[in-house]
């Protein structure tokens, strides 16, 4: 099976913009030239991945906007192990730092980036997130790439503990086990309750 790809983007039109530019500038590309299946609306299919893409204030937090790659493969470890090489080669750095250099973007602007895979055929979603800003852009496929295969041991040792697995990177430490919640947009409320204390700032 082809693993299937799609864009997300969640913040003010400041930010929406020039983020959409540089997607169709770098990431578009690479996954027109590989063996991936754009899937529009296959991302909002299911209740664990129904997000609320209205705009907001992303829980007061001084986060420009949040971008989000999603993938859609397989928990068994062969099909895993081939998207995850695939996948490891997404220019995700190239693209932060192409949006940090748009003109539109302020200078010392932070964005979260967020990486999530469903797992169709356990039916699980994993959320791999980090915050960027223009200095750390050359670090962030390494270590959400990292993230997703703490993730998949923690899934392999314990199953599914619940339709969405969350793993929050802070100060370049991934946790080993996942916040639990039951869908994307229970994430974003979540959020907005904790406002900073979360990413321990």
């Amino acid at each position: 099976m082809r693993p299937k790809y799609s864009f997300g983007l969640d913040g003010p039109s400041a930010f929406s913009r020039p983020a959409a530019d540089v997607q169709g500038e770098i990431l578009e590309p690479f996954f027109d030239s590989h063996e991936w299946e754009y899937a529009r609306d296959y991302f909002t299919e299911g209740p664990a991945m129904y997000v609320n893409r209205k705009p907001t204030a992303i829980g007061g937090l001084e986060v420009f906007g949040i971008i989000v790659g999603f993938i859609g493969t397989c928990f068994a470890k062969k099909i895993f192990d081939e998207v995850y090489e695939r996948t490891l080669k997404r220019p995700i750095g190239a693209f932060l730092d192409a949006f940090f250099q748009k003109p539109e973007v302020p200078a010392g602007k932070v964005v979260e980036y967020r990486d999530v895979i469903r797992l169709e055929d356990i039916d699980l979603v994993v959320v791999v997130r980090t915050l960027v800003t223009k200095e750390s852009t050359s670090d962030v496929q390494a270590t959400v790439m990292h993230g997703h295969r703490v993730a998949h041991a923690f899934i392999e040792s314990h199953g599914k503990k619940a339709p969405v697995h969350c793993h929050t990177i802070k100060g370049g430490q991934i946790p080993s086990e996942p916040e639990l919640f039951e869908s994307l947009e229970q994430i974003k409320q979540k959020d907005r309750a904790d406002a900073k204390p979360r990413w321990g700032q």
